[in-house]
């Protein structure tokens, strides 16, 4: 970004760039939409969503905004591999348990959904953003933390295919995930009493997120927690 060198032969972006980028400091406990403070966000206390809460790196704006538009057109942009590793380090440290936290659960989750994109979707784009997410995360948590993540991409499937959540506002596109998700029966793995990380590029409204985690948890899915790459304020808007 800054056409300065580059510290190890694996980076996109310099140590100095990376501390300049928009990490998300502030946010709702729970939907992790940007605040002035940490707590809960009014959205939040007057209807909880149904997962338990979302953990971002960043917060949509220059450069990040940029890096994932062209990621959803090239799957093989460079700085998602760098950002992926910074959001595996900002997820372990979500859940290592400090003070208050020692008596709650903190385990990461059993294993992790890439959101599921319709099959016309898919065929038109060639791949699901979500999934290559997934799949980078998954090799850093096992060769850099020697944990196993299990990345599941067959469970869950997209039913409808709605218009452009780009073009939307709030309400409507809450209305239009309603029902859009279903956990596949030939799947052969059971969600019953298990804790589920939904992986996704970039949370707007959270309408997606919380619709995909309805769905997981009405399969039996114990917990239900997002993770994404960014969180956009645009919950603060008044759309």
């Amino acid at each position: 970004m800054c056409s300065g060198a580059l510290e190890t032969a694996n980076q996109c972006i310099c140590d100095a760039c990376v501390s300049e980028l928009p990490w998300l400091e502030k946010q709702c406990q729970q939907c992790a939409v940007p605040l002035a403070t940490d707590a809960l966000c009014p959205d939040c206390q007057s209807k909880p969503p149904a997962f338990r809460r979302c953990i971002s790196a960043f917060t949509y704006q220059a450069p990040i905004d940029n890096i994932i538009l062209r990621f959803k057109k090239d799957p093989y942009a460079a700085e998602i591999k760098q950002l992926t590793a910074l959001l595996a380090e900002r997820i372990l440290r979500s859940y290592q348990p400090t003070g208050k936290e020692l008596e709650q659960k903190t385990a990461l989750p059993e294993l992790v959904i890439p959101m599921p994109l319709h099959w016309r979707k898919i065929a038109h784009r060639g791949f699901n953003q979500s999934q290559i997410i997934g799949n980078l995360l998954s090799n850093y948590f096992l060769y850099e933390y020697k944990t196993p993540l299990k990345v599941h991409s067959d469970i869950c499937q997209r039913t409808s295919n709605s218009q452009a959540q780009h073009t939307l506002d709030k309400k409507q596109r809450a209305r239009s995930v309603r029902d859009a998700f279903s956990v596949g029966a030939g799947s052969g793995f059971s969600l019953k009493g298990k804790t589920v990380a939904i992986l996704d590029d970039v949370v707007t409204t959270g309408a997606t997120a919380n619709a995909l985690a309805s769905t997981v948890i009405n399969a039996g899915a114990d917990q239900v927690d997002i993770w994404s790459l960014a969180r956009t304020g645009w919950n603060n808007c008044s759309h």
